[in-house]
C-alpha cells in the first residue's frame, strides 16, 4: 500500500485509507478517512463541554460516551439559546435578521460556557452533592425559562399577531374616548357648534337667529356674571358667620365687621343682576326678526365666521398631533411584552392553546435544564476513580516539589532554597516509619535485621502503577506510603553473634534479651 494511502494522525502511526476489500478508489478511501477524523473531532468537542479531562478520560474509554452524551447537551442547548435570542431580536426588537445574528452567537456561546461551568462543578458523589448542586439547579431553571419564552412566541406567532392588531384598536379607542373629554377636545367641539351656527346664519342671510351661546359678548358676559356670583356668594358666607358664629369668626353678632361682609355682598349682587340683563339684553337682540336685526345679525356672522374657523382649524391640528403621535407609538410598540400580553389574552380565551403554551413551555425549559440533570443522574465510574487518583498524585507532587523544599519550620526560604541544606522530613513519611516500627515491636518473633527484597528494580519505574495498586487493593495508606512499600531494598543485612553471657539463658534465637 502506497503512502498516499495513508494519513497520519500525529499519534506515532499512519491509519490507512483504503483497504482493497472495503473501497474501490482512492478518492472513496479518502472521503471515508476524512469523515472518520471529523467524527473524532466532534467526539472531542463534545467532551471538552462536558468539563471533563481527556488525559484522564483516555484512561478509561468505557465511560467517554458518558460525557459525550453531557457535552451534546450543553451543546443542545447552546443552540436553542442562540435560536432563542435571534428569534427575539428579529421579531420582539425588530433588528434585521443578519444584524442579529453575531448578537445571538455570542449569546449561545455565553449560555455553553455557564452550562459547561454548571456541570463540571457539581461533585460526583459525596454528602454534599446535592446541597452544591441546588442552587446550581435554580440557575438553570431561571436560564431555562428565559430562553424558552422567545421560542414559544415563535411557536404561536399567527396568534399572537391577530391578537396584537386587537388590542391596538382598543388603545386607540381609549385614546379617542379621553380626547372627547380633554380640553383639546372640548375646544374643538366648541368651535365646531360655532362654525356652524354662523354659517347657517350667513346662508339664511340674516333669518336664523345667532345662537346665544356661540356668541362671544354673551359668552364673555356670562365669565363676568360668574365670577361675580362666586364673589357674593363668599360675601354671603363671611356675613352670615359674622351674624351667627361659626369656623374663623371670634365673635358674632351685626358689629362692623358683620356689616361689612353685608356691603359687600350687595355689590357684588348688584354687579350679578346687572350682567344678567345685559346678557338677556344681547340674546333679544340676536333673535329679533326685523330687517334691521336680520342684516346686523348676517354682517356680525360674516366678521366673525373668518376668525372662528381659523380657531377651529388650531384646535383640530393640536388634536391631530395628538392623534399621530399616538398611532406612531401604537404601531411602533412592537415589544416584547406586547406580545406576552397577546399571548395571555389568546390563551386565556382558549383552553387548547393555554394547554398546548403550557407544555411547550415545559418541553424546553426540561431541555434547558438538561445538562445538569444528566450530571445529577450521572452514577461515579472509572473516570471518577481515576480522577481522584491523578487528584491525589498531583498533590504528592506538589509536596515534593514546594513542602520539602520550604519546611512549615525552620530558616527563611531564601535559606531554606540552598541544596547544601537539610530540610525537615516529610510528616506523612515519618508517620509511615513509625508505623512499621510500631508494628514490628508488636511481633516478638520478628527478626531484628530485615530481610532483603526481592522486587525488581522496575517496580519503581512507574509511580503511578503503585498508587493504582494500592487503591485498587483496597488499602487505606497515603501516597507517600505506597511509594516507599514499592522502593526496594538494596541494604545488606548480618546477623550479630550472641554475646557470651554468664549464667543467663538466651530465649530465642537471634535475640539479645537474657534472663
Amino acid at each position: 500500500m502506497g503512502s498516499h494511502n495513508r494519513i497520519s494522525l500525529g499519534l506515532g502511526a499512519d491509519l490507512p485509507l483504503c483497504w482493497p476489500h472495503l473501497c474501490p478508489s482512492d478518492a472513496g478511501s479518502r472521503g471515508a478517512a476524512l469523515t472518520f477524523l471529523r467524527g473524532e473531532r466532534m467526539r472531542d468537542f463534545l467532551v471538552s463541554l462536558s468539563g471533563a479531562r481527556p488525559d484522564v478520560l483516555k484512561q478509561c474509554p468505557s465511560d467517554r460516551v458518558k460525557f459525550e452524551g453531557v457535552g451534546g447537551a450543553v451543546l443542545t442547548t447552546s443552540v436553542l439559546a442562540t435560536l432563542s435570542m435571534w428569534f427575539a431580536l428579529n421579531s420582539a426588537v425588530g433588528v434585521h435578521p443578519l444584524l442579529a445574528v453575531p448578537v445571538a452567537l455570542v449569546w449561545g456561546l455565553i449560555i455553553m460556557s455557564l452550562d459547561r461551568w454548571l456541570v463540571s462543578t457539581i461533585p460526583a458523589e459525596g454528602a454534599r452533592r446535592w446541597k452544591l448542586a441546588a442552587p446550581r439547579l435554580v440557575m438553570a431553571l431561571l436560564l431555562g425559562a428565559v430562553i424558552s419564552t422567545p421560542l414559544v412566541l415563535q411557536i404561536f406567532h399567527a396568534e399572537i399577531d391577530a391578537q396584537i392588531v386587537e388590542i391596538r384598536q382598543r388603545r386607540a379607542d381609549t385614546f379617542l374616548r379621553g380626547q372627547e373629554r380633554s380640553s383639546v377636545g372640548q375646544q374643538v367641539a366648541a368651535w365646531r357648534k360655532t362654525v356652524t351656527d354662523l354659517q347657517r346664519v350667513v346662508s339664511s342671510n340674516g333669518d336664523v337667529p345667532l345662537d346665544p351661546s356661540a356668541d362671544p359678548r354673551i359668552r364673555g358676559l356670562t365669565g363676568q356674571r360668574d365670577a361675580a356670583q362666586r364673589q357674593a356668594d363668599t360675601s354671603y358666607r363671611k356675613w352670615q358667620c359674622q351674624l351667627y358664629g361659626g369656623e374663623g369668626c371670634t365673635r358674632k353678632g351685626d358689629g362692623p365687621l358683620a356689616r361689612a361682609s353685608q356691603e359687600d355682598y350687595r355689590k357684588a349682587r348688584a354687579q350679578v343682576d346687572a350682567l344678567n340683563s345685559q346678557i338677556e339684553q344681547r340674546k333679544r337682540q340676536l333673535t329679533r326678526d326685523d330687517d334691521g336685526a336680520k342684516r346686523a345679525r348676517l354682517d356680525q356672522a360674516r366678521t366673525e365666521l373668518p376668525k372662528a374657523q381659523a380657531q377651529l382649524d388650531a384646535a383640530n391640528r393640536r388634536q391631530n398631533d395628538l392623534q399621530q403621535s399616538f398611532d406612531a407609538r401604537n404601531e411602533a410598540n412592537k415589544g416584547l411584552l406586547l406580545r406576552l400580553q397577546a399571548l395571555n389574552e389568546v390563551s386565556g380565551r382558549d383552553s387548547t392553546l393555554q394547554t398546548a403554551q403550557f407544555l411547550l413551555f415545559l418541553l424546553f425549559l426540561m431541555i434547558e435544564c438538561l445538562p445538569v440533570a444528566v450530571k445529577l443522574m450521572m452514577r461515579p465510574g472509572n473516570y471518577e476513580k481515576i480522577l481522584k487518583l491523578v487528584a491525589d498524585q498531583e498533590i504528592w507532587e506538589a509536596r515534593g516539589a514546594y513542602g520539602a523544599r520550604y519546611p512549615r519550620s525552620g530558616p527563611a526560604p531564601d535559606q531554606a532554597a540552598a541544596p547544601d541544606q537539610a530540610t525537615a522530613p516529610d510528616s506523612g513519611i515519618r508517620d509511615i516509619w513509625y508505623n512499621q516500627e510500631s508494628l514490628s515491636a508488636q511481633d516478638p518473633f520478628a527478626s531484628r535485621a530485615p530481610a532483603p527484597r526481592s522486587e525488581p528494580a522496575e517496580a519503581m519505574a512507574d509511580p503511578a502503577s503503585g498508587l493504582e495498586a494500592a487503591a485498587f487493593n483496597g488499602e487505606s495508606h497515603s501516597i507517600d506510603d505506597a511509594a516507599l512499600r514499592g522502593m526496594k531494598d538494596t541494604r545488606t543485612s548480618q546477623i550479630p553473634e550472641p554475646p557470651e553471657r554468664q549464667n543467663k539463658i538466651q530465649l530465642y534465637d537471634e535475640d539479645d534479651d537474657f534472663f
